[in-house]
């Protein structure tokens, strides 16, 4: 059906889950595999941050971590707003579990809680048993019991007594960081990344992500263009995760492409501070 080419299912039940690997709000290394074998996982991929439906699941989620612990599962909300915003909701919202950075919706992507076309979440929850394959996958936000019954049943153990919310919001996670923190992006001005870049032996390398329209009115010609909103298919034929420059036209999108990066276990990641509008260095035009 044409709706099908906009819309698709979720990953169904009983499907390998897909990889993930992503920057938590506070800076974590997140990634799926290395709960494989000993730690269910409940994905929150959601739209929005603005919306009542997301911010009650999200606190029902919340009142009950302790319960989805007693069953040996983590809780993580996943989205596509950078870190720093994520810390601001996270805040603001009072919850204990990771929000993970999903730039582009690349992860979302992969577990089928994205639009075909456009690069954000769709509300989606998932829930990954300990042997790495779905044990449920729903779009929208379901009721929490149902989550925990169908952990219990995967666990061959009675749903946990349900606490009351005040109880839940004291406990502190008994999880603990299974990954390590990505390196911090570094901004650099335009002087800064020319004098990398012109070093002998130098290993760094300069990615523009603008548009190829941008990129054919004028780059650097020490840059190879990779339009940001490729990079997550595309990174690997830059050949290095390590000692790559990034720069776009003000500086927005090459800080997107290096977060990232960095959450894919990157380092020694730059991004130039106010793109080709503040550029130094020599500039060409064409492809």
């Amino acid at each position: 059906m044409i709706a099908d080419l906009f819309n698709w299912k979720p990953l169904p039940a009983g499907r390998p889950a897909t990889p993930l690997s992503l920057t938590a709000d506070e800076g974590t290394w997140i990634k799926l595999a290395d709960f494989k074998g000993h730690l269910n996982v409940v994905l929150i991929f959601f739209r929005r941050m603005d919306d009542n439906a997301t911010e009650t699941f999200l606190k029902a989620m919340q009142a009950q971590q302790a319960r989805f612990e007693e069953l040996e599962c983590g809780i993580f909300g996943v989205h596509t707003a950078r870190t720093d915003k994520l810390r601001e909701f996270h805040a603001k919202m009072g919850i204990q579990f990771f929000l993970l950075y999903d730039p582009f919706a690349f992860a979302a992507r992969g577990f089928r809680a994205s639009g075909r076309i456009r690069p954000i979440c769709k509300d989606t929850t998932v829930v990954v048993g300990k042997d790495g394959n779905v044990l449920y996958s729903q779009r929208g936000f379901p009721d929490v019991e149902e989550l925990l019954a169908t952990l219990a049943q995967a666990e061959g153990k009675s749903v946990p007594v349900r606490v009351q919310p005040a109880a839940a919001q004291a406990s502190s996670s008994t999880l603990r960081d299974p990954g390590r923190g990505p390196s911090a992006v570094r901004d650099v001005e335009s002087a800064e990344a020319l004098r990398l870049l012109q070093e002998a032996d130098t290993p760094y390398i300069l990615v523009d992500v603008r548009t190829k329209a941008e990129w054919e009115r004028e780059h650097s010609p020490l840059a190879r263009l990779i339009p940001v909103d490729e990079l997550p298919h595309r990174y690997a034929e830059l050949k290095q995760t390590t000692h790559v420059i990034f720069v776009c036209q003000g500086g927005g999108r090459s800080a997107a492409a290096a977060e990232f990066l960095t959450s894919i276990g990157a380092s020694d990641i730059c991004n130039v501070l106010g793109g080709m509008s503040e550029w130094t260095g020599p500039k060409v035009a064409g492809p």
